[in-house]
């Protein structure tokens, strides 16, 4: 069971992207909370905001994007450090290594000029520079022992440029060694081959056959299955503790789909990682997740956990996309009207002219996210009176 020890916190976040049209007020004031070792999906609508709150969450909303409002506290070993007001350099060492992110379309997510094992080795090569120096330091060693002859003063010199790398690498004579052609190979030799060895490894846990084949081809050569591994094995290079999956089955065969499913759900295990799932799909909501969050043109409208979302839903929006899932022997009954224009979205709550309970104050008002019952909030009038004070912008 997941815990109740918060790893991330949103707080009134807020995201614009500043366009030739206009602003778009993508994110509006969401609240969010994360907590160690649960799966939270997060589902809605295309357009509702789901893949921009994570970047977000992330330090990453793409230009014109800007977060204007908000804070996002991640919790670091028990240390809350604020995302949104630290330096790119310093958000760089968390991206990767604590937080990770599998892309919606592996196809854009992965450089077909490079292979494939390179794409996942940069990653750990990056943030587990040290622990495979070390590795390295320990097999030459040990390689030096057995073998004899002209190969073993060359591997001595390699380790002691290994060593020198664990030693200070900041020093001035690793910025020589680096400039010098046969040197700098002895320093990069060892890193790529242990990276390689972290990398096949990898690439075996999450059912790939021949990992050693599999590692030297390129993205065209693979199947979309086989393309959405290598992204996983990507996103879960330095054992992040939160990965967060942006509908990472959107494009892939139902059998394919399953498979990657269950996969998720394995390495989640294994590598004891948060898990936040980015989905429109309700049926995956109910397969994968602990928690769920509903999202609605750029704002949460209900959270609650997975049981209590599909048997008392209260938000009507939520009992809108239940009741649009097909089942046999049941009338599929779709939304009426489509997601708003951002640009200037409907004024109070932002699902009311869809809404067939709309009050007059709906047109009016924002409603609050409040919690009407244990680990249930919803934000309608239906269940509260609560106004969300919006600011002029």
């Amino acid at each position: 069971m997941p815990s109740k020890d918060k790893l991330m916190e949103v707080e009134d976040l807020k995201v614009r992207f500043f366009t030739y049209e206009g602003i778009v007020k993508a994110i509006d004031g969401v609240d969010l909370e994360v907590f160690n070792g649960e799966t939270l999906g997060i589902v809605g609508e295309t357009g509702s905001g789901k893949s921009v709150t994570t970047y977000a969450m992330m330090a990453l909303v793409p230009p014109p994007g800007k977060i204007v409002k908000g804070r996002v506290i991640y919790n670091i070993h028990g240390r809350p450090m604020v995302l949104t007001k630290m330096d790119e350099e310093s958000i760089r060492k968390i991206r990767g290594s604590e937080i990770s992110r599998i892309f919606q379309e592996p196809k854009a997510a992965l450089n077909p000029v490079y292979r494939v094992g390179d794409q996942v080795a940069e990653a750990i090569i990056i943030h587990r520079k040290e622990e495979m120096f070390k590795r390295a330091f320990k097999s030459i060693s040990e390689e030096i022992k057995k073998v004899k002859g002209l190969r073993k003063p060359l591997l001595s010199l390699q380790r002691s440029v290994v060593k020198s790398v664990l030693d200070k690498p900041e020093s001035i004579l690793l910025k020589i060694i680096l400039k010098i052609p046969l040197l700098r190979k002895l320093y990069w030799a060892p890193l790529k081959r242990e990276a390689r060895f972290e990398v096949e490894k990898l690439l075996g846990l999450l059912g790939i056959p021949d990992p050693h084949r599999v590692y030297d081809m390129y993205p065209h050569e693979l199947s979309g299955g086989m393309q959405q591994r290598i992204v996983i094995a990507t996103a879960l290079s330095c054992n992040p503790r939160l990965l967060i999956a942006d509908e990472p089955t959107t494009n892939l065969d139902v059998t394919v789909e399953a498979q990657i499913l269950e996969l998720m759900k394995k390495l989640k295990k294994d590598f004891g990682s948060t898990l936040l799932y980015i989905t429109h799909d309700m049926g995956v909501i109910a397969e994968m997740s602990d928690r769920v969050a509903v999202m609605y043109a750029g704002a949460i409208c209900e959270v609650a956990d997975v049981y209590t979302i599909f048997k008392e839903p209260l938000h009507p929006y939520t009992k809108g996309l239940l009741e649009a899932i097909p089942m046999p022997g049941k009338e599929l009954k779709a939304i009426p009207g489509t997601v708003p224009n951002l640009i200037n979205p409907p004024t109070g709550c932002r699902f009311h002219p869809r809404c067939p309970y709309a009050m007059e104050k709906c047109s009016k008002y924002i409603p609050r996210l409040v919690e009407v019952k244990p680990s249930h909030k919803v934000a309608c009038f239906l269940h509260h009176d609560q106004i969300l004070e919006s600011e002029e912008e």
